[in-house]
């Protein structure tokens, strides 16, 4: 948010007992008066309350006093004329419509403690957030701590302020360092005092590892180990043999008998249990075969205990499992002609374009006729009275319910609808015809039209018709609707079920019966199948019987039984050698504190070159890191720098426009258009260094403040008219959107500024000091 100084109140603060300042919504604030009369001091008040420090006093105070003081007896901020008052600072700050009051508050029985007044001792005012401007609410409630500044003004504003908001009575002293400590001066700013320190930090601990490792002591302590090693196992390996390391498991978590290092420390109990581990897998290999049997055998049940579901829709369906996509394609003609079948029924009156084309085995140019009957249709019953449209309907009905009581009654002569009885049959057709003929009398030759029209079309469908009947005929017998509704309840597993058939194909085991309804039948074949299947079952022919923990074992060792089949007894008599080395190297305990010794050495070398490697690694990150971010820094504040400084130093005698060079971020160099080796405030003046520090400062605000306030504390100290004149239209038109505050002790130079911000439109005020001091002294 755009944050502004409304109104300023300082109580019991250095030269002031009590001072109100109201800055309204000025653009631009003066304080005018003479040296001595309290300008620095609003300026310090303002910094401290934002900062919770004043740096000019911080750096004062580390330069000129010394450290092992703790005790002073008076306080330099508390003003303890003021009748015992507590010090209180109180600012409130306007964004639009928000307001933002804040305070930094200290009892006056605070300073009564020569502890507390150390000048550098800054935690006894305390900050606070009131409701209202004359609120005096100091309670634990609204109490904040400084970080609450950074999340009022921007991350880092506290760091920043004294660069990007305040410049005070000689910063430029800023210049006048070595070029290659000039980013260091501004590493607050830059942010990179810390990645500094971590540098330092990393540089030091490297040198440690480095020196840890090449430790001559530890070099030499290794070196003897390594030969005592080797003495102790060659005495080892001449007892029991030497035996090479081979891994015969292959289960994805390996036993603890058929790993390379066995004992850390030798263990009887470990010892015997790598053995009988052995020793059982030694035990299976002469029943291997029995046990190919025995798990061919077991594979058989599971598989028909696995496959239980699809064997029997096998068993229920027979030959005919692969049937379902001829009788869904039956199906769905059979579907397309009773739909067609039941859009004819409708009739000729009612039938849509869409439809008439969806009709099967029109008569060349046919269907083409009879759309063009449906749009001449629609158009006669547009122009065709209601009772004309009733009576063509009434027609396809009559002609219907004939046609059908002529089917199931060829000679009754007995009348369909009322029941009236007819010589004959013949009789009371031509008497029905002779009424349709007196209703169609009746009706306007547009409904004469429309119901001959009606007549035409139906005849029409009445082909189409005969033709959908014969092929429902033909069709209907071939389609199983039985077997076909039992396959859609299985349909999502019959890949699996086709997939069963295949292979029981492969195995010679056909399929000959067909599809049943009968459960009895159906688990008759059921188990018929599982027989033949459970006939393929092989003979254990070994005498020995297999030991009950055996599929144990193997599973212990062998991820897949193949592998159990492929390993020898020579492996095995290997792997039982292999162990009791092990475990006689273990049993020797010097051996062990040698080999224990080593490992402690080897792995501190390990974990120290890992380490040096990480710290090198940042060490290089960070260095990148920080002229990388100094340097975008500096290059975005470039221009307008340049600009700044070309409108500050107008009358520089080496050209308008200063830049700045970072060579990649390692310097901080201000040059000149000639390109000098020499920095440019080596040629310069002190007005001119006071401009360029000027310049310096602006262009750091104009690019990274977040608020927009700039505090000057007597910039024309050592600028001249020329200097003056270009600052004023600089603030006033590059810096427009910020509220100055700007100190001066010439009367003359103020009401200029003033002057030339009025007459940009820019509001303005000022502030006697010396009248102000006056009245709240």
């Amino acid at each position: 948010m755009n944050w502004q100084i409304s109104k300023i109140e300082v109580s019991s603060f250095k030269a002031f007992k009590h001072i109100y300042l109201d800055l309204g919504q000025s653009s631009l604030l003066t304080l005018d008066g003479p040296n001595g009369y309290g300008k620095t001091s609003i300026f310090d008040a303002i910094e401290l309350l934002l900062t919770g420090q004043i740096n000019r006093i911080q750096n004062l105070f580390s330069t000129l006093l010394t450290r092992n003081k703790r005790d002073y007896a008076d306080n330099l901020f508390w003003n303890n004329r003021s009748g015992e008052n507590d010090l209180c600072i109180k600012i409130e700050f306007v964004s639009d419509d928000d307001k933002l009051v804040l305070a930094r508050h200290c009892p006056a029985s605070t300073f009564k403690k020569p502890a507390n007044n150390r000048a550098d001792k800054y935690e006894n005012f305390k900050l606070y957030e009131l409701p209202d401007f004359e609120s005096s609410e100091f309670t634990k409630a609204n109490q904040r701590d400084n970080n609450f500044l950074d999340e009022s003004f921007g991350k880092n504003f506290r760091e920043n302020f004294s660069f990007l908001n305040y410049l005070e009575q000689g910063q430029n002293r800023l210049l006048h360092t070595r070029v290659d400590e000039r980013k260091d001066k501004l590493g607050n700013l830059f942010n990179t005092s810390d990645i500094e320190t971590e540098i330092s930090n990393c540089d030091s601990i490297y040198s440690k590892f480095t020196k840890h490792i090449n430790n001559p002591e530890r070099k030499a302590k290794a070196e003897l180990l390594r030969e005592e090693i080797n003495t102790l196992r060659n005495t080892s390996q001449a007892e029991v043999g030497i035996v090479e390391y081979k891994k015969l498991s292959t289960t994805d978590i390996q036993p603890g008998w058929d790993k390379e290092i066995l004992f850390s420390t030798y263990s009887a109990e470990d010892h015997t249990a790598y053995h009988e581990s052995v020793r059982k897998v030694i035990a299976l290999l002469p029943l291997k075969a029995t046990i190919k049997t025995r798990v061919h055998n077991e594979n058989i049940d599971a598989d028909i205990d696995r496959n239980e579901e699809s064997l029997r829709s096998l068993a229920q369906f027979g030959k005919d499992i692969s049937k379902l996509d001829g009788l869904d394609a039956i199906k769905k003609s059979i579907d397309e002609l009773e739909r067609s079948a039941s859009i004819i029924k409708r009739g000729a009156t009612v039938i849509k374009l869409d439809e008439a084309r969806s009709l099967p085995n029109w008569a060349e140019g046919r269907l083409e006729w009879f759309e063009s009957k449906i749009e001449a249709r629609n158009s006669l019953r547009d122009k065709s009275s209601a009772n004309a449209n009733v009576v063509a309907e009434l027609e396809r009905l009559k002609m219907q319910l004939i046609e059908e009581h002529k089917k199931s009654y060829p000679d009754d002569q007995l009348c369909p609808l009322c029941g009236a009885d007819w010589e004959d049959h013949k009789s009371m057709v031509d008497a029905i015809e002779k009424r349709t003929e007196q209703i169609s009398e009746s009706l306007g030759q547009d409904g004469k039209d429309l119901v001959n029209l009606i007549a035409a079309m139906d005849a029409e469908l009445k082909l189409i018709f005969t033709y959908i009947q014969e092929n429902l005929k033909n069709l209907t017998p071939t389609f199983e609707a039985n077997l076909h509704a039992a396959m859609i309840k299985v349909k999502l597993r019959l890949p699996a079920i086709t997939l069963l058939q295949e292979r029981l194909q492969g195995d010679n085991i056909q399929l000959t019966d067909s599809f049943t309804e009968n459960d009895e039948v159906a688990d008759e074949r059921l188990e018929k199948l599982k027989q033949i299947l459970r006939n393929k079952k092989q003979i254990e022919s070994d005498a020995l019987a297999l030991p009950e923990d055996w599929r144990e074992t193997t599973n212990s060792v062998f991820k897949d039984l193949q592998d159990f089949y492929i390993i020898t007894a020579e492996d095995l008599k290997n792997k039982e050698q292999y162990i009791s080395i092990k475990a006689n190297e273990a049993q020797n305990s010097r051996l062990q504190t040698c080999i224990s010794d080593l490992k402690v050495i080897e792995k501190e070398n390990l974990a120290a070159k890992k380490a040096q490697g990480k710290i090198d690694e940042l060490r290089t990150v960070l260095k990148k890191t920080e002229q990388s971010y100094t340097d975008q820094t500096i290059s975005a504040i470039e221009l307008i720098f340049h600009i700044y400084s070309g409108r500050l130093i107008q009358n520089y005698q080496r050209g308008l426009g200063l830049f700045i060079e970072s060579r990649e971020g390692t310097q901080l160099r201000f040059l000149t258009a000639e390109k000098s080796e020499h920095d440019a405030v080596m040629s310069m003046s002190s007005g001119q260094v006071s401009a360029l520090s000027l310049a310096f400062f602006l262009s750091l605000n104009k690019v990274y403040a977040r608020v927009p306030l700039i505090l000057i504390d007597d910039p024309s100290q050592s600028l001249d008219e020329v200097n003056v004149a270009s600052l004023t239209d600089l603030l006033r038109c590059e810096l427009k959107h910020c509220q100055l505050v700007v100190s001066s002790h010439e009367d003359d130079i103020s009401a200029y500024m003033r002057y030339r911000f009025d007459r940009a439109g820019l509001a303005t005020s000022s502030l006697n000091m010396q009248l102000l001091a006056k009245e709240a002294s």
